[in-house]
């Protein structure tokens, strides 16, 4: 991808400012020959979000790293991280069609998902159905499972990275929080960006350790709990509280939010937001399996 070995951008307040500003106008310059940008669709921690389109005119979504972000990351790590994501192939994982850096960007590129995502549904509706929230859920497993199978966590499950389409759940930006801790060997960069979000962070992730796939099974049980509850399992205004209470308070039942949501699910909740990796789900098929098996709400999803 012609990385530059040791590709650093300045650090100083002014040149973010400015990048920031001419980000947009110096993605077409630099890009153009390979991707026409239409517009600005979204902004995350990580990257802002243009959609595009490449020289066949399929539509993208083009993902730049923001620069804020780039005062502690090289390039380089980034990329050569980000590059294990072209293994996975899977309908429930958007997949990453293209990356690289030039100049001062350093971008990405996944196929273009058309739906909304279920942060938006949320902050719409509070709840969401629990048929639709079942079947979301075995949808999301289905693509762990794919990924975990391959070696790869996701680190970042969480409502903003769920599509919702008609042909069912998608799960987007596999791996990118790992990109950037191993880009950058720290789990909070210079600039403030935390690798993963507070509220659907397991314990493990939250205290700075080492994980497994199981930090996965825990994120998507906080995002099953904020579907049913219409809250994530723990809230709080100071980020730092949250994490503390992802790594020492127990969730309130289910139930006391949602009298609906039967005793089997409640505990399935429970179980999949254990402190202790070694008392959650082993792996992702296994917690979708027993939602098949004890919820009949459940039983439509193949």
């Amino acid at each position: 991808m012609g990385v530059s070995p040791d590709y650093r951008l300045p650090s100083t307040a002014c040149s973010f400012s400015r990048l920031a500003r001419d980000l947009l106008e110096m993605a077409r310059h630099q890009l153009g020959d390979r991707y026409r940008i239409e517009e600005e669709i979204g902004r995350g921690g990580a990257a802002r979000v243009f959609r595009a389109r490449d020289r066949g005119n399929t539509m993208v979504a083009l993902k730049i790293l923001r620069p804020e972000l780039l005062a502690s990351l090289t390039a380089q790590r980034f990329l050569r991280e980000i590059s294990v994501l072209k293994k996975l192939e899977h309908p429930r994982i958007a997949p990453l069609l293209d990356y690289g850096e030039a100049d001062w960007l350093v971008w990405y590129v996944m196929a273009y998902v058309d739906g909304p995502t279920l942060r938006r549904y949320l902050d719409k509706h509070k709840q969401a159905p629990l048929h639709e929230t079942l079947k979301n859920s075995c949808d999301v497993l289905d693509a762990v499972a794919h990924a975990h199978s391959r070696g790869i966590v996701h680190r970042d499950v969480k409502p903003e990275n769920i599509m919702l389409t008609p042909q069912g759940a998608m799960l987007l930006d596999f791996g990118i929080a790992k990109a950037i801790a191993e880009a950058e060997e720290y789990k909070v960069t210079r600039s403030g960006f935390t690798v993963g979000s507070s509220a659907y962070m397991s314990p493990e992730q939250a205290a700075g350790q080492d994980i497994d796939h199981r930090a996965d099974i825990y994120s998507l049980g906080c995002v099953l709990y904020e579907c049913l509850a219409g809250r994530p399992p723990f809230q709080h205004a100071n980020e730092g509280q949250v994490l503390m209470m992802q790594q020492r308070s127990e969730a309130a039942d289910v139930r006391q939010y949602r009298r609906e949501v039967s005793a089997p699910l409640a505990k399935m909740v429970s179980r999949a937001l254990a402190k202790d990796p070694r008392d959650r789900w082993q792996s992702a098929q296994e917690m979708k399996a027993a939602l098949l098996a004890n919820l009949p709400e459940a039983q439509p999803v193949s």
